[in-house]
């Protein structure tokens, strides 16, 4: 495997979930910072380092490759490593526009390559148990849902960038909406299981001065689904004490999860609520296993039915969702299965936001898919390589 971009996002994720992976091997990394290339070089056990991605595409024998650079040169990144017959994946956001993200799937699949787009909450174990909560039935039809993650630009940009480009509109193209807003997009049309059919919103700067950056600091998104379910998606840079929640709510019963942190209102990873008559038999075994009793040792086998009430869960952490979604990648490629979270898919959510940023210009609902491409405010798109 290959790396490009050695900033945080590798150093924290992406490096560490490779070294653990014993299907993986790191053959190369490469970053416009040569000393930056060759200290991850050096750490993470790579053959060999490189400042041009083309060179390193061109000299090494690669299988995979993970972008994990400023969002701007994911379009000629990808494509590059596309017609170079190199399996993908790329951190969200795939793109910063919506033609940018379909010419990175269409390269893909001209080249016959897998793309994957690095959406890593699906991967968190709670996250993939609503999923299959919500399939089995458990809390009936899936009618209204929200997934919100607000936090300060602060931690991540004071504590772990190694750069300042998530600050640089013309770069990231959006924070809020997109950088934030890509995990939550992606979470919530998963777990619903149904494409966005128009979204409606607005993401604007409100908190931070023009002087730290022109990005969008608050994003808040309507969405109908294809099913006829309806989700709102709400993002900050500007809250000091991160606030991250998924909730679904169907006609028999509500699922939360946070993957991002607790706080005493929220106080556990997981919880979840069914109206439905089980009994101890044909409770869900997901819920059978951390339903500890209340009351009474045997409550839940003295009547037919166990009693309706909340069940809070605290799923392992280990391993967690960066090492999950690497060796669902390699098993990806090794055994010609589709990845979970599919370049379509990130394609997809990248119109959500253009169509979000859309609305705010035309006043109402954009439809999807878009029918123009979507430049978002003070984005400066770089000339197409390939």
């Amino acid at each position: 495997m290959g790396v490009v971009g050695c900033g945080s996002i590798a150093e924290i994720a992406h490096f560490p979930s490779i070294a653990r992976c014993k299907e993986a091997k790191l053959a190369a990394v490469c970053d416009v910072n040569p000393a930056g290339a060759e200290a991850s070089a050096t750490k993470w056990g790579a053959e060999q380092w490189f400042t041009d991605y083309r060179e390193m595409f061109e000299k090494c024998k690669l299988d995979a490759v993970v972008i994990a650079t400023p969002n701007n040169v994911h379009r000629n990144q990808a494509v590059a490593a596309a017609k170079a017959g190199i399996h993908v994946v790329v951190e969200k956001p795939l793109a910063v526009t919506n033609v940018e993200a379909w010419e990175i799937v269409n390269a893909c699949k001209a080249a016959g390559v897998k793309l994957m787009v690095g959406c890593d909450r699906r991967f968190w174990t709670h996250n993939q148990w609503a999923k299959e909560l919500i399939e089995a039935g458990v809390i009936g039809k899936l009618l209204m849902s929200r997934s919100c993650l607000h936090e300060h630009w602060y931690n991540y940009q004071n504590h772990v960038a190694k750069t300042d480009f998530r600050l640089r509109c013309n770069i990231a193209g959006g924070a809020a909406i997109n950088d934030t807003g890509a995990h939550a997009i992606d979470l919530l049309t998963w777990l619903n299981g149904s494409k966005v059919k128009r979204a409606v919103g607005v993401a604007k700067r409100l908190a931070m001065p023009e002087t730290y950056t022109l990005c969008d600091d608050t994003a808040l998104v309507m969405v109908e689904f294809e099913n006829g379910a309806f989700g709102t998606i709400s993002c900050n840079r500007f809250s000091p004490a991160v606030n991250q929640v998924t909730e679904l709510c169907g006609t028999e019963g509500t699922i939360f999860t946070a993957t991002d942190a607790t706080n005493p209102f929220q106080s556990w990873p997981m919880a979840v609520y069914t109206s439905k008559p089980y009994s101890v038999e044909t409770l869900p075994k997901i819920l059978k296993d951390y339903r500890w009793p209340e009351l009474f040792w045997v409550e839940d086998i003295i009547n037919p039915t166990v009693r309706n009430r909340w069940v809070p869960i605290c799923p392992p952490r280990s391993p967690n969702n960066y090492d999950r979604m690497t060796a669902h990648y390699l098993d990806c490629i090794i055994n010609d299965k589709p990845p979970l979270v599919s370049g379509e898919d990130g394609a997809r959510a990248i119109e959500v936001m253009c169509a979000a940023l859309q609305s705010m210009r035309t006043g109402g609902w954009v439809d999807l898919p878009l029918k123009e491409e979507v430049i978002p405010p003070f984005y400066e798109p770089l000339p197409k390589e390939v």
